[in-house]
């Protein structure tokens, strides 16, 4: 019977011996890893969150009420690139399960909407500019409230006063 300290040995032997040269041999060596520059990642889709439409209460008189009609789309940060390179069908997918588990957090987004825009009146919200500084407060309201994802971008899907 052979000794186990040799065989143990010639295992031992045989494990970097396949490591080191048969592995790099039959298998190549790791892949580079793949760096993007600022363009490709600044050009990249990035998670998107469709709201479905809402009407909401404006600021004014009891005897004249005021409404906005609005359906936002959110885009939020995408530190780990996961939509990166993504197009068609996959990027559909991949936003189609973005939104199942962003579903939870939906109420606490239109909480803070709700209460940004009842603050506002109808001439605050029909000026362009100030609804480019509405999006601005909107981000900085919406990242307070959520802790796991951070928004970026929001776009005015729809937008229509009364």
């Amino acid at each position: 019977m052979k000794d186990p300290k040799i065989l143990g040995g010639g295992a031992v032997l045989f494990a970097v011996l396949f490591w080191f040269v048969l592995k790099p041999m039959l298998f190549g060596p790791p892949p580079e890893p793949v760096v993007y520059t600022a363009e490709q990642i600044a050009a990249a889709p990035r998670p998107t969150l469709t709201l479905e439409e809402r009407v909401l209460n404006l600021k004014s008189e009891i005897d004249n009420p005021n409404y906005v009609k609005l359906i936002l789309a959110l885009e939020f940060a995408d530190p780990e690139l996961h939509f990166m390179g993504l197009s068609g069908e996959a990027l559909v997918e991949e936003n189609v399960m973005f939104a199942e588990e962003m579903s939870p957090s939906e109420p606490r987004i239109w909480d803070v909407v709700a209460a940004i825009f009842g603050d506002l009146t109808l001439e605050e919200v029909s000026d362009i500019d100030a609804r480019e500084d509405l999006k601005d407060e909107l981000i900085e309201a919406i990242n307070e409230r959520l802790h796991e994802e951070q928004v970026e971008t929001v776009y005015f899907v729809a937008f229509v006063t009364q």
